[in-house]
């Protein structure tokens, strides 16, 4: 019964929620290769390398704290010397609490502290200060609705995400669940080694980035719109061991570079509030690649609890 308490707060942060089992760790590296560049035939080739865990702290039988870390490295490269070479990092630590109000509603608050940037750059905005508030409430043994805000103070603005869904069990092998607009994933699980569906995935972040090491007058950051449809497999390779790979197509990709003074009002959402950065920003660099195709292989940690 312990290990079992112990888990269980673990699946508010996991899409998983809801399904006998919890994500402890992963690590995985997701390749996007040969994008096309506005105006040019030469290409270039994202590559990201991400490893996260989590931990749970028992409290009493209402409250949990979870502690978690994730650090992410990307490169985006090209074999031509007239492209410049993009590579930028993200730390993450994670500090949060759930309570549970009775037997049928939780709600999760989380602190997260994250250090965005290329290393040649580093200063106070390199420090980002967000948080989340995500609740749970079970409609029925199959059913649960999915509700919050997030808010992150990002390198173009103040970024606010309302948050809304459900995880419904259709039956024994059918499971389909989402958080609009971060996620939403069709599952069929036939047997317990194999689990494959589809899912879309939609990404923000910022990073500091700085275009000439040395030139004060460079000082930038990169904002990343990383929207991803995929399709999945996963397959059980022992003990709580399991190896998942995804191909997948961007939709609406973009990585671009703006100067320090650039900013919006308001993200809310995917929709930006007082954002002129493109039109008065004679520095900001065009899309540094367009949409392409994606693979993914990840290992992942994961903690059975039935």
């Amino acid at each position: 019964m312990k290990k079992l308490f112990i888990a269980l707060i673990l699946l508010a942060l996991s899409p998983a929620y809801g399904q006998k089992w919890v994500d402890l760790g992963n690590a995985y590296w997701r390749v996007s290769p040969f994008n096309k560049i506005d105006g040019f035939s030469e290409k270039r080739t994202m590559n990201m390398f991400v490893g996260d865990a989590k931990a749970p702290i028992v409290l009493g039988e209402k409250n949990i704290l979870i502690i978690g870390i994730e650090y992410q490295y990307t490169s985006i490269t090209s074999k031509s010397i007239f492209f410049p070479d993009y590579r930028f990092s993200s730390s993450m630590l994670q500090l949060g609490l759930e309570h549970k109000w009775n037997e049928r509603s939780k709600m999760l608050f989380m602190f997260v502290s994250r250090f965005n940037t290329d290393y040649q750059y580093i200063g106070y905005q390199s420090f980002q200060w967000g948080g989340l508030a995500f609740g749970t409430t079970s409609r029925s043994e199959n059913f649960d609705w999915k509700y919050g805000l997030y808010y992150n103070g990002e390198l173009f603005g103040p970024m606010v995400v309302p948050l809304f869904g459900f995880n419904w069990k259709i039956n024994e092998k059918w499971r389909f669940k989402m958080v609009i607009p971060l996620n939403l994933e069709l599952s069929y699980k036939p047997n317990n080694w194999l689990r494959t569906g589809a899912r879309f995935d939609g990404i923000n972040a910022s990073y500091t980035y700085q275009t000439l090491p040395g030139d004060v007058t460079t000082n930038g950051y990169i904002d990343k719109a990383d929207n991803n449809a995929w399709a999945f497999c996963e397959f059980h390779l022992g003990k709580n061991v399991w190896f998942h790979v995804k191909a997948g197509h961007s939709i609406l990709r973009k990585y671009r570079y703006f100067s320090d003074g650039d900013k919006m009002n308001l993200k809310l959402g995917p929709i930006n509030i007082g954002d002129n950065r493109n039109s008065d920003n004679p520095k900001a660099v065009p899309i540094l690649f367009k949409n392409g195709w994606s693979f993914e292989s990840r290992i992942i940690y994961r903690l059975p609890i039935d």
